[in-house]
């Protein structure tokens, strides 16, 4: 029997090209360089599981929606804005790649430099970039629009404000993260409550607890019902970071897409590197020192790194702590008695998110 996913990912795919096909038209007066920035979002919105989308569709079900167009068009918003957040995350963090692609401001730093043009490819394709992840926010809130003028003044009311809310929490949890990564590695076991606020903010918002939210919102939940399922995302988001977090160091890149290893080179605050660093001797503290925040890092000092988060049980408490995070949100979403086979395939979703090998 084939999973409402199956139906669902092209009607979302769909309505991600709709929108912006009717950005191009927007844009359309600035010639071929619309057509940069749009190749590279949709470059972007590319090769994603759709996650996000899935889970607001699903709880969409579970708490009883009926007209799944809308639910569509904001699940499409969605999309766009985590397009747009990637964008902006690989310049923050200059990444070289993304879905086992060119990250989009190299994309766009090859076409300065392929085309002989005068100045920095580099910071012409940085800056190319944030633009690019301007133009797939400004999609997002198109299809946010677009969605909210088919539901009831009582659904749009409440859908509204959590989007923006959302994305309001992400770009300050972005910040938080930069923050923390900006300070002294010697501090780092005092900045468990940062990474934690980081985990809450950046990625289990709009990875799990807004879809969630939205979705009920679309189905005309009451307030109190939205609440709830908003507390059974943030355990089940942050569950979905630290899986990010392990797969970011052991995960294959021909199947995560990023090479392993950037987080570290990049200096990353994450609960791995926390417990690491916490179990560490001073041996292995020295390991952990020159691999991480140094992007200079060799392969072999990465692979040092590494085995010293796996020697000191690091990853195995990341596993631990991924497996009660998702083990507490079934047991709270299972209490809140909502709709089937919604609330079958939000379980599914959560199984999928929290144990997926890209």
């Amino acid at each position: 029997m084939n999973s409402p996913h199956d139906a669902w990912k092209p009607l979302v795919a769909a309505r991600i090209d709709s929108t912006l096909d009717a950005t191009a038209r927007a844009i359309a007066p600035v010639g071929e360089a619309g057509d940069d920035l749009l190749d590279a979002i949709r470059t972007g919105s590319v090769g994603g599981k759709l996650l996000r989308a899935m889970l607001l569709l699903a709880s969409h079900e579970a708490h009883g929606g009926s007209n799944l167009e809308p639910a569509i068009g904001v699940a499409a918003a969605l999309e766009l804005f985590q397009t747009a957040a990637l964008i902006h995350d690989d310049v923050l963090d200059d990444s070289d790649t993304r879905r086992g692609k060119p990250a989009s401001h190299r994309a766009i730093a090859h076409l300065h430099e392929s085309r002989g043009w005068d100045g920095s490819a580099q910071d012409f394709g940085k800056a190319g970039g944030v633009l690019a992840g301007d133009i797939a926010l400004m999609a997002s809130y198109r299809a946010l629009h677009e969605a909210l003028a088919d539901v009831g003044e009582a659904e749009r009311a409440l859908t509204a404000p959590l989007f923006l809310d959302m994305t309001d929490l992400v770009t300050a949890g972005q910040y938080l993260d930069m923050r923390i990564a900006a300070q002294p590695l010697a501090g780092l076991e005092r900045q468990e409550d940062d990474i934690r606020a980081t985990m809450r903010s950046k990625t289990a918002s709009y990875s799990a607890e807004f879809p969630l939210a939205l979705g009920a919102a679309l189905a005309g939940a009451n307030r109190s019902a939205i609440t709830a399922i908003r507390a059974v995302g943030v355990p089940l988001g942050i569950a979905f970071q630290l899986r990010d977090d392990v797969l970011g160091l052991v995960g294959r890149p021909d199947v995560t897409g990023k090479p392993a290893g950037d987080d570290i080179r990049e200096g990353k605050r994450t609960l791995v590197a926390l417990y690491a660093w916490r179990a560490a001797n001073p041996a292995q503290r020295d390991t952990l020192a020159v691999a991480l925040g140094n992007r200079r890092a060799t392969a072999a000092q990465v692979a040092a790194a590494v085995h010293v988060m796996s020697d000191t049980g690091a990853l195995d408490a990341a596993e631990a702590e991924i497996a009660d995070l998702a083990a507490g949100a079934l047991d709270a979403l299972h209490g809140l008695n909502l709709h089937q086979p919604g609330a079958s395939i939000v379980a599914q979703t959560f199984t999928a998110a929290t144990t997926r090998s890209a």
